[in-house]
Order: structure tokens, then C-alpha cells, then sequence
């Protein structure tokens, strides 16, 4: 059986992966990452929003082609049709192209030092007593092994890294979503994102239009646990109800499931880290993992080198990056995971009240778990009592 040897082995080649590599390698640390599909990025499951900061986090620039449009509004849509939108003088989107977007990180991994393998598919860890110390993959068919000082898992939310390991099988709470490229449209504003609240459109999720030009757009539908039918079909309803879609071409189907239960209890143990969606490091108000991932990743690849230089990569001296991921980005996640489930007690008519009263602000501290705190100690003022009596489920 061919081996190979590593001082950190990345398991996935997408923000989180690509990110932890090119970390490694730029600290001068021998790093292989590898990636089932032949070229990173590649299928696209993704509806490709992400903000100008994770990009610049990520070392690029907002250009083409890993961008297609500038986004400059978020447009929330109640159940009734009331339509908030947010904009913020400090806040810029843009809609990826996400192929050229990863493929563009890896190839920064590779630039930096990291070995890229592709068309390898890992099936499980390797162990000696409770450390992981490597990964059995295959790769044109024959079993191969990689031996390395740490792995880390990121190869999403199905992780097998993370499921051989002996981590959580799953995740308590998760997304399901279905969404179309649409192409022959004809925008009236295609740097607006749309977010379509309530159970008619999407049951615990919402639909988007996220435009990639005057002309193309990702629509979709994110469903959670109160859904009747599957979500392709709430997708087939909400663009069949909206005029600027029916005569839209279908140029790409795709899916996919989003964690929204938050970061996972145990992310690390002996020899072993996991990083980006593997460890359910997504916002569980929109389910963005994108920027979330990037900085995770950057985590994950200086813990592993400190770790290794140290020469002590225990589960207690891999601890460090989930410290360091929990001051911010974890806090981000708990909180904005709170909103979520405070705004499951809410019915489409208390969605239709709240539209009345809450700010733009709040909005977007809300939906980003920033200051939410003080977002619903400012939304409490201001809402009748019923929604006054839903919110305290927030407060206690």
C-alpha cells in the first residue's frame, strides 16, 4: 500500500481546507491537502453570498471572475409582502462565483507550500490508541494511507473524518436546501439580496435571490424540521409565484444541507482538529459558513504548527483554537443560533407585526449574532405584548 508522509494533513480543499493549508505552509510546516473531486470548488453547493471582508480575509480581492456582482442591499420580505431593506456604510456583499473562488484559494495553498492530491477520497482515520495519527483514502481505485503529526477535518457537514473519529454522528439541527441558476431574467436591481420569510415560502429557513448579474440569479429555498414536502418543491412554488421567474432558464440544479445547531461540543481530540462546516461553524440565522470557515481555517492551521513545534499535539494543546475560535466568530454563532430558535414561536402573522416595529439595525445584528442583546432589548420596547411574551423566550 503506498504512504504518504506529512506533518499536517488537510481533509477537503474548500474555504476551510484551502485556508488551513496555506496557513501550514506559509509557517514553513510540511502540509499535503486533499480533495475528492478533481478540481476544488467543483460542484458548486452553495448560494455564493459572502461579504468584502471574507474575501480580503481569504487574501483576494473582489474581482473577476471569483466575483460576478456587487451586492450593496439586503432586502428582507415579510409573509405579507412588507419589504425592509438594509443597507450598512461599513457592510459590502458580493455574489461569488464560487468555482473560481475556491479554486483560486487552493491554488494560494499550493503557491504557499501545500501539496494539493485530488480525486482522493478519504474513508476513514487511522489510530494509535486515542490519537488519530493519519487517514486510509482511495485514490484511482487503491487503498492508499497518509501518516501525519495532525489531521484536519475539513470535508463538510457529512465529515467522515469527523464520523470514523468517533465525533458526532450529526448535527441536532439542520437546513435543507434546493436552488436553481436562473438565467433570461431581467432584474430591475440586481445588487439587492432578497430573504423571503415565512412558512408559505420556506418552514424554519427562508428563500433568496441572490444575483449574479442583471440577467442570472441563485434562487432558493432553505427548509428546516416543520416542512411537508421536500424542498425542491417549496423552490418549483416560490419561483412559479413570482412573475420575474417563469420564463427563467433552469442552468444549474444543486442542494445541500446546511448545520444550523452550531459549532459542535467536541472539535478536537488527540491529533486531530476540525474546521468549517465538518465542525457546524455556520451562522445559524442565514446559514453563511463562507468568511466563518476562512478564519477557521487560518485558526486550525496555527494551532497545528504551534502544536507540532511544541511537540504536544494533545486534544488539550489542540484546545487552543477552539479558544480562539470562541471569542468571536463561536460567540457570533451561539447567539445568532438564539434568534433562530426564539423566532421558531413565531407565526407568519407575528413575523408580518414584528416587520412593523423592528429596525434595520436590529436586523442585521440579529440575523449576524452581533450585539443581539442589546438588538432585543431595543425590540422589546417597541413590540406589542404578544411578541413581547415570544421574545422574553430569548431573555432567559
Amino acid at each position: 500500500m503506498q504512504q504518504y508522509h506529512c506533518d499536517v494533513l488537510v481533509v477537503g480543499a474548500g474555504p476551510a481546507g484551502s485556508m488551513t493549508a496555506k496557513t501550514v505552509a506559509e509557517l514553513g510546516v510540511d502540509v499535503i491537502f486533499i480533495e475528492e473531486h478533481e478540481t476544488p470548488g467543483t460542484p458548486v453547493f452553495c448560494g455564493e453570498g459572502v461579504s468584502k471582508n471574507g474575501i480580503r480575509n481569504a487574501g483576494l480581492e473582489p474581482v473577476a471572475p471569483i466575483v460576478c456582482q456587487e451586492i450593496a442591499t439586503a432586502r428582507v420580505v415579510a409573509p405579507n409582502g412588507k419589504k425592509i431593506d438594509l443597507h450598512a456604510t461599513d457592510w459590502t456583499g458580493y455574489t461569488l462565483d464560487r468555482s473560481e473562488f475556491d479554486k483560486t484559494l487552493a491554488e494560494n495553498a499550493v503557491k504557499a507550500g501545500a501539496k494539493l492530491m485530488v480525486k482522493v477520497s478519504a474513508t476513514g482515520v487511522i489510530r494509535e490508541g486515542d490519537q488519530i495519527v493519519g487517514v486510509k483514502a482511495i485514490k484511482d481505485g487503491e487503498e492508499i494511507e497518509f501518516r501525519a503529526k495532525v489531521v484536519i477535518g475539513a470535508d463538510g457537514h457529512w465529515s467522515i473524518i469527523r464520523r470514523s473519529a468517533g465525533l458526532a454522528n450529526y448535527f441536532d439541527d439542520w437546513v435543507t436546501c434546493a436552488q436553481y441558476k436562473l438565467s433570461g431574467l431581467d432584474l430591475d436591481d440586481s445588487s439587492i439580496n432578497e430573504f423571503w420569510m415565512g412558512s408559505k415560502y420556506a418552514p424554519g429557513g427562508y428563500a433568496w435571490v441572490f444575483p449574479k448579474s442583471k440577467s442570472v440569479a441563485n434562487v432558493g429555498i432553505g427548509v428546516r424540521d416543520r416542512h411537508t414536502k421536500p424542498a425542491i418543491e417549496y423552490l418549483k412554488d416560490f419561483i412559479a409565484n413570482d412573475p420575474r421567474f417563469r420564463n427563467a432558464k433552469i442552468e444549474r440544479k444543486n442542494g445541500g444541507i446546511c448545520p444550523v445547531s452550531g459549532t459542535l461540543d467536541r472539535i478536537v481530540m488527540d491529533g486531530l482538529i476540525l474546521t468549517g462546516d465538518a465542525a457546524g461553524q455556520l451562522i445559524p440565522m442565514t446559514g453563511a459558513g463562507i468568511h466563518c470557515s476562512i478564519q477557521s481555517g487560518k485558526m486550525a492551521g496555527r494551532a497545528a504548527v504551534e502544536a507540532i513545534r511544541d511537540g504536544d499535539v494533545s486534544e488539550e494543546r489542540l484546545s487552543a483554537y477552539r479558544t480562539e475560535f470562541d471569542e468571536y466568530w463561536g460567540k457570533r454563532i451561539t447567539e445568532a443560533g438564539k434568534v433562530l430558535y426564539m423566532l421558531d414561536k413565531f407565526s407568519d402573522e407575528d413575523l408580518n407585526v414584528l416587520a412593523e416595529v423592528i429596525s434595520n439595525e436590529d436586523i442585521m445584528h440579529m440575523a449576524n449574532g452581533l450585539n443581539v442583546a442589546s438588538a432585543i432589548a431595543s425590540l422589546v420596547k417597541k413590540s406589542p405584548l404578544k411578541l413581547m411574551q415570544l421574545i422574553k423566550v430569548f431573555l432567559r
